[in-house]
């Protein structure tokens, strides 16, 4: 065909264009084909539980310039940073190396897009014998060559190692396939002290003891790995076009999906419903009650248990800070037992005028004692008549002794409130027992503050206080204040515990100093904790003070000691009495620098509880103190 030069530059112009088009609709259609499913779309709808962080190169960026980032990159961490990764690339990506011949660091420099791990029910039923299996998937998006070329020789070490390697296909996709033997269980040394009661347990790791085998192969831009080829089979199809029910067919899934997956930079998922009818299954085929009448499969039940359908976290992070949530999917008409004496009421849960604003940690939790005492009785019916009554039987003598009169559900129960209130100050020093015992207050709420103290402290007595030389009583501004012997946190001495009633509250606390200021704090004039700086935005982030839990923490302050506790070898020197050596070989902690260096990568922290018809829900949230 002949063109006319005058009107036909359109139409070149136009083919030309469609011509140079083409690769680029070509090499955009088969980068829509390859790309790999998000882990709703990938994993079956049989998948127990899943982890995944939906876009990795995203995500670490967005780490690197958060506070955590910050101060794990700061040129005053640089000792502690070089020694742990040398340590780490020595015990751990060194040994895989050993094994296996697989350089770890290789592999870990391909995750560019998602990383999933999950758990797949297939047949499993709880069975003995059978289990449950895993599946990982890696995706490299543009370098999926360098995969390939990686897992050649991954195969080729193998085999140089004289493992024997297998290569099978999955729907035409070759998955290469080792036998490893797994870890021996720790031994416990018999009572003389030295060798094992069970000799076969020196065997080698694998001889005579259990193997798995191990899959991977490669799919599209992903690395695939499981120990199941049924698994595999599911997995090769959601990625290939197959039509095998996926995770986001899932009812549940979908709620907890739509609730809190959708802005999170990681997200983990638990479906309750299949693992509580397995574990239940294999209750009912045990031996049945005990001795006390504790049915294992009704104990589950009136815990609760039955109820819960899934469990959700998801974690979130902005330039202005990071949270996350925590949420139990039980609906309103299914929660007893546990869930139903934990929900706390919709109520004013913030710092009240006398919290000061010196306290390093708060919390307030509206939780109703007569209403909680009610149900750990039915839940406690419901688990065993006999321990129910025993428990009654308990309750009813406690006190007795000292006074006939005494009535534990009257005087104690029936005054408490709906109210529980905890603050503590910055520990006075940094040594283990100072740090696990800072100068702290419990306030318990109660519309008759006096019968309650007169209660508590009988109740107290009789159950293992009072110990020792008797505490006398004292007063303190116009309020009576009593005292009982208690163990110390670390049971090395014995605490004094003090307890007074003051504005509707009955506070007990082992520090004389804050008990006092409580007392005084009726007097007004010192600022609150609700007054200081941004904790009303954070709040926010959290759904408020009105959610019926409210909690808030000082981490510039609260850090400060424990961070001199980590740089003085403290924690070191338990991990290592407690026969963890290897693992706290990883940390050097006396290379820390001094805290005023990092201080600046702290700032606070606020979480909050909520229960509504779905289920119970807890968020928390760190501004980021830039």
């Amino acid at each position: 065909m002949k063109l006319k030069r005058s009107g036909d530059l359109p139409v070149l112009t136009a083919m030309k264009r469609s011509i140079l088009l083409y690769p680029t609709l070509a090499a955009l259609f088969l980068s829509l084909q390859a790309a790999v499913p998000p882990a709703p779309k990938l994993f079956p709808n049989d998948t127990l539980a899943v982890l995944t962080v939906p876009d990795w190169s995203q995500t670490a960026s967005e780490m690197a310039a958060s506070s955590a980032g910050r101060l794990w990159k700061d040129p005053s961490m640089k000792p502690f940073r070089d020694h742990f990764e040398k340590k780490f690339n020595e015990k751990v990506l060194g040994t895989l190396e050993k094994d296996m011949g697989i350089k770890a660091g290789d592999f870990l420099a391909l995750l560019q897009g998602q990383f999933s791990v999950a758990v797949i029910q297939n047949d499993w039923r709880g069975e003995e014998g059978s289990q449950p299996s895993f599946a990982a998937v890696i995706d490299t998006r543009d370098k999926s060559a360098q995969l390939a070329t990686q897992l050649t020789e991954v195969r080729k070490k193998l085999r140089d190692a004289k493992q024997a390697v297998k290569v099978e296909k999955i729907r035409d996709v070759e998955f290469a396939s080792v036998v490893i033997d797994l870890p021996s269980p720790e031994v416990e040394a018999d009572e003389e002290g030295d060798e094992p009661a069970d000799k076969d347990a020196l065997k080698p790791s694998g001889e005579d003891g259990e193997k798995m085998t191990l899959y991977f192969g490669q799919v599209d831009t992903a690395l695939v790995i499981s120990d199941s080829t049924k698994t595999l089979e599911k997995l090769v199809a959601r990625m290939t076009g197959g039509t095998i029910p996926s995770l986001s067919e899932e009812a549940e899934f979908q709620s907890s999906e739509a609730a809190w997956f959708q802005k999170a930079f990681a997200y983990g998922w638990v479906h309750a419903v299949p693992l509580y009818k397995v574990v239940s299954r294999t209750m009912s085929e045990s031996e049945g009650a005990d001795a006390m009448g504790v049915d294992p499969k009704a104990a589950l039940k009136a815990a609760g248990l039955e109820g819960l359908k899934s469990i959700s976290m998801a974690w979130n992070l902005t330039p202005d800070g990071s949270g996350g949530t925590l949420s139990l999917s039980l609906p309103e008409s299914q929660r007893v037992g546990l869930f139903r004496m934990l929900a706390a009421a919709p109520k004013d849960s913030s710092p009240s005028a006398f919290i000061p604003s010196d306290a390093v940690k708060f919390q307030r939790w509206r939780l109703d004692g007569q209403k909680l005492w009610g149900t750990l009785e039915e839940t406690l019916a419901g688990i065993s008549p006999q321990l129910s009554g025993f428990l009654q039987l308990m309750v009813g003598q406690i006190g007795k002794d000292k006074d006939p009169s005494f009535d534990l559900k009257k005087n104690l129960i029936g005054n408490l409130g709906d109210d529980v209130v905890m603050y503590s100050k910055a520990p006075k020093g940094e040594s283990v027992e100072e740090l696990a015992n800072p100068p702290s207050i419990v306030l318990v709420g109660s519309p008759n503050g006096l019968p309650l103290l007169a209660a508590m402290k009988s109740t107290m007595s009789a159950m293992g206080g009072g110990g020792g030389e008797e505490v006398k009583d004292r007063e303190f501004n116009g309020k009576k204040v009593v005292g009982v012997r208690t163990p110390s946190p670390t049971g090395k001495s014995e605490n004094t515990l003090e307890m007074a009633s003051s504005a509707g509250y009955v506070a007990m606390s082992s520090t004389p100093a804050v008990l006092e200021e409580f007392l005084r704090s009726a007097e007004g004039g010192a600022r609150s904790l609700k007054d200081e700086p941004g904790i009303g935005a954070a709040a926010q982030k959290v759904g408020g003070m009105s959610t019926g839990l409210f909690g808030y923490e000082n981490q510039r302050e609260t850090m400060r000691g424990q961070w001199q506790f980590l740089k003085s070898g403290g924690l070191t020197d338990m991990i290592s009495s407690a026969g963890e050596g290897d693992w706290a070989d990883l940390f050097d902690f006396k290379a820390l620098p001094p805290y005023e260096q990092v201080a600046k990568y702290f700032g606070i922290a606020v979480y909050a509880g909520e229960t509504d018809g779905r289920g119970m829900h807890f968020r928390f949230y760190g501004p980021d103190p830039k």
